[in-house]
């Protein structure tokens, strides 16, 4: 759960003024902000607030004192909790959770571990290996069916909530994601929009088994630049290429980024309007073939 500057202060009987002096002067907080710049606190921003009080009014410290302890690592918040800072057992309740088809535990635990980590951190080494570890025991008979789709229905949208309240900068390129038909696994999409979106990118998210027809007019009509294609069966490839080159036929300023496990073993080069990548250096290709365009 995010929070409003208005709601913080109010739980903390803060002044919204003070919380922003303290964010941009010694930048012991870094809130997300919706696309009308509005700021979102987590719950780990309202624990760090929480204790830099404590600090200044029953310590009588000064702020810049209590700011100075808090960067010692020896004197960071201590969140209350009965679930362990280890992610690995965050990872086993809330499998658990899934599992018994528990959204509120579910939900529970998740809060809690974006009260402990980054999101980011919550969503790679988390989430993301979570649905891995479901797929597997799906298909190796551990896990039914129903529990596979609730899990899994569960964290991707989880994941796609702050796809919609990441702020977009308008002055950038929009981009289209999606998995060709053939191709249901879309964790790695959902986390390279993300990553995009982080940036400030506009995000046309389509997930999964979308088919190419009428593809063609949505990039036309939302004046899309970039397409952003995930593949884990290499046997789609000829066909996902023979569609870009009929789009460049007419759409020559397009530019598409193939990515996934099902490159892993392609011998595809890059073109001046087709890239590959294999490997989740993200930033490093997105300096490449974004940052400029």
């Amino acid at each position: 759960m995010m929070y409003s500057i208005k709601k913080v202060s109010e739980l903390l009987d803060i002044p919204s003024v003070t919380i922003r002096a303290w964010e941009n002067r010694y930048h012991v907080v870094n809130p997300m902000r919706t696309e009308g710049g509005h700021r979102l606190y987590s719950k780990k921003d309202i624990e760090t607030l929480k204790w830099l009080k404590e600090q200044t009014t029953k310590n009588h410290m000064k702020i810049s004192e209590a700011v100075q302890l808090l960067n010692q690592s020896t004197y960071k918040p201590i969140e209350t909790t009965p679930i362990s800072r280890s992610h690995e057992n965050l990872k086993a309740k809330l499998y658990q959770a899934l599992i018994e088809m528990d959204t509120q535990e579910a939900n529970d635990i998740i809060e809690v571990a974006f009260s402990m980590f980054e999101y980011e951190y919550v969503f790679n080494h988390i989430l993301a290996e979570l649905l891995y570890r479901i797929g597997d025991d799906w298909e190796n008979g551990k896990i039914t069916v129903a529990q596979e789709h609730f899990a899994s229905q569960f964290v991707m949208n989880r994941f796609a909530q702050f796809l919609r309240i990441l702020p977009v900068n308008r002055s950038l390129p929009k981009i289209l994601a999606f998995c060709p038909e053939g191709e249901d696994h879309h964790i790695g999409l959902m986390l390279f929009s993300l990553f995009l979106r982080k940036k400030g990118h506009e995000v046309i998210y389509l997930g999964p088994n979308t088919p190419f027809d009428g593809l063609l007019d949505v990039m036309e009509n939302k004046q899309l630049s970039i397409i952003a294609i995930s593949l884990t069966n290499p046997a789609h490839i000829e066909r996902v290429e023979r569609w870009i080159q009929a789009c460049l036929k007419t759409n020559t300023h397009l530019r598409f980024v193939i990515g996934g496990k099902g490159v892993l073993r392609s011998q595809q080069r890059d073109t001046q309007s087709v890239s590959y990548f294999t490997d989740s250096d993200w930033e490093s290709l997105y300096e490449s073939k974004f940052a400029l365009e």
